[in-house]
Order: C-alpha cells, then structure tokens, then sequence
C-alpha cells in the first residue's frame, strides 16, 4: 500500500470520528426522552435555535448546570457545544442586547428573558449561581477553540403560562444521523471511484464501507462521545494529518 494511500485512509479515519460524535449525539436526541410533554426548551427566535435542555451532559445537547436554580427561582445557567454534538450554540456570538430567549419550563411557565450583556472569560472562570432571576448562556469561545468562554446575561421579565413548542424542535433532527451516515458513505464511494492509482481503489471501498458499518454501529447503539474529541486531536498530531 502506498504513503498516499495511507495518508487518505487516514483521513477518513479522523473525519469519521468526527462524524460518530455528531451521528451518535442525532440518534441519542432521538432515543432518549422520547420527547415528553415535561421536556424543558430554549428558544431563541434571533438566531433560530429552538432546543430541548437536559440534565445529563453538554453533549447530549443544551445542558442545564444542576447547581442553578429553574427559572423564576434565581440564576439559570445553560451551556451548550458551538460545534460537534449538534452545535445548539454555534450562533450565540451573534446575539445582541435585547434580544429575546424564551424558556419553555414545564412546571413553571415560559419564561422570558432579555439579553443584557456578553462578555469573554477564561476557561477556568467560576460564575456564580446566586445573581438573582437571570439566564446565562454559556458556550466556547472563540469558534473551535476551548481557551475561552463567551457568557451571554438575560434578565428576566415575564412569565407566562407553560406552552412548549407546537412541533417539538428536535423532531427536525430525526434523520439527521441517517443523513450523516449516507453522506459519508457516498463522498467515500466518489473518493474511491475518483482515486487517480486504480490498483489501490479497491482499498479505499473496503475502507468506506468499513467505516460507514462503525458510524451505523454506532447510530444504533449511540454512547456518549465523551473524549473522542481529544482522541481524534491526538490521532491527528500522531499522524500529522
């Protein structure tokens, strides 16, 4: 087998890492809950984002910090992924003052917040959970980076009865995994089709059809992506791809 060769086969590897993280957050979305009516949502008309929020990890999607308190009882605090596990964050930079966030708590009611201010922070920045009936968002920062954080403030202003979202937002995403799988596998059968040494093709299809078996393994079978991250990080330093 040649270097090149090698170097693609690689390649794949690290880009189907990548692609296992997200296929394994759209089947975990669709499987866990199921979508029940006492699911929490935040919703962000401004930038379109309309997630549910669990209690279980970041990177199950919008994470509610366990240590704050539910809204209309004091500090919320919310964080969520600007990229990869669904990226229900990836345009929260682009929130301004006075715009709107809604959260939608079973229990309580809608809640509705104004953004107030944004502000850059450390990694290793300590919020405090005691500020009063506020929301921050909380995400990385800048994008695909993990040395900051950008905290979005919301104070809230009124509350309304409880009505969740008329269609349930990650209903969306029901397909997204699938969709991620077939895409992968046909960039894949187009590499191998399309590859220039025609005596190595064959290595690529086995090579595709190998990788896209592991991303259906893992979409059936979905576990948290916890640490596949740093494990493509350093699979690419060790290959330097």
């Amino acid at each position: 087998m040649k270097v090149s060769t090698v170097l693609v086969i690689a390649g794949m590897i690290i880009i189907s890492l990548y692609f296992l993280v997200e296929v394994n957050y759209y089947s975990g979305i669709t499987n866990s809950e199921d979508n029940s009516s006492d699911t929490p949502y935040l919703l962000i008309p401004s930038i379109g984002i309309e997630q549910s929020i669990n209690n279980k990890s970041v990177d199950y999607g919008v994470y509610h910090e366990p240590q704050s308190a539910p809204p209309a009882s004091g500090t919320v605090v919310l964080f969520g992924h600007r990229t990869l596990h669904g990226s229900p964050f990836l345009k929260l930079d682009q929130l301004k003052t006075g715009d709107n966030v809604t959260l939608a708590w079973y229990g309580v009611g809608n809640v509705e917040y104004r953004v107030i201010n944004s502000s850059i922070v450390s990694a290793d920045y300590r919020l405090s959970v005691e500020q009063g009936n506020v929301l921050f968002l909380i995400t990385c920062y800048p994008l695909g980076s993990t040395k900051q954080r950008l905290v979005i403030k919301a104070q809230e202003e009124h509350i309304y009865p409880y009505q969740a979202p008329g269609d349930t937002p990650d209903n969306s995403q029901k397909y997204y995994g699938v969709a991620l799988i077939a895409g992968f596998f046909a960039a894949g059968m187009v590499l191998s089709l399309l590859y220039p040494d025609q005596e190595e093709r064959y290595i690529l299809l086995l090579s595709t059809v190998a990788l896209t078996m592991f991303l259906v393994m893992g979409y059936l079978f979905p576990t948290p992506a916890v640490g596949i991250e740093s494990q493509i990080s350093n699979i690419s330093n060790y290959l330097g791809v």
